[in-house]
Formats: C-alpha cells, sequence, structure tokens
C-alpha cells in the first residue's frame, strides 16, 4: 500500500498540476505559473507536467520555514525600511 493513500484522496506519487492546485488552494493558472517559472518542483515527461509528492511537500515545507525566519529576523521591517530610504 503507499504511504500516501490517504492523501487527500490522490494515490499516485506524481500529481497532475490541477490535482497540485486543488491541494494547495490556488488556481490551476497560478500552479501553471508557478511551474513555468521554476518556483514549483515538477517533471515533464514528454509533453506530461507531474508534480512529485515528496518535492511537493518538502517545497511547502521551506515555504513555511522561509516565512518563519522572515518574521523571526524582522525582514518584513527592514524591506520597508529599504524602500524608505
Amino acid at each position: 500500500m503507499n504511504d500516501h493513500a490517504s492523501y487527500d484522496g490522490y494515490e499516485s506519487d506524481l500529481l497532475t498540476v490541477p490535482e497540485t492546485a486543488k491541494l494547495l488552494r490556488i488556481s490551476r493558472n497560478l500552479a501553471y505559473e508557478l511551474v513555468a517559472r521554476q518556483q514549483l518542483p515538477s517533471v515533464r515527461l514528454g509533453r506530461v507536467i507531474r508534480v512529485p509528492r515528496t518535492s511537493l511537500d518538502a517545497w511547502i515545507a521551506s515555504q513555511a520555514a522561509s516565512r518563519v525566519a522572515d518574521a523571526a529576523l524582522g525582514s518584513e521591517s527592514g524591506s520597508r525600511q529599504q524602500r524608505l530610504m
């Protein structure tokens, strides 16, 4: 049995872009845009684009960690100060 069998009903280790969009609760267009900008991990199999579940999980964790680190360092206030200068 797949370790991810209960992962929102998707049993494959490779998700389609629309499946990924549903999991992230973003639009399909935004998901495709993130893939095109290489901001969302993906693999191309011929003309088909898939998002590896493990890569997506790692990407989500890194996004969350980045936001926590930014908040802890106060980088938002630093960015605002730089914009004012």
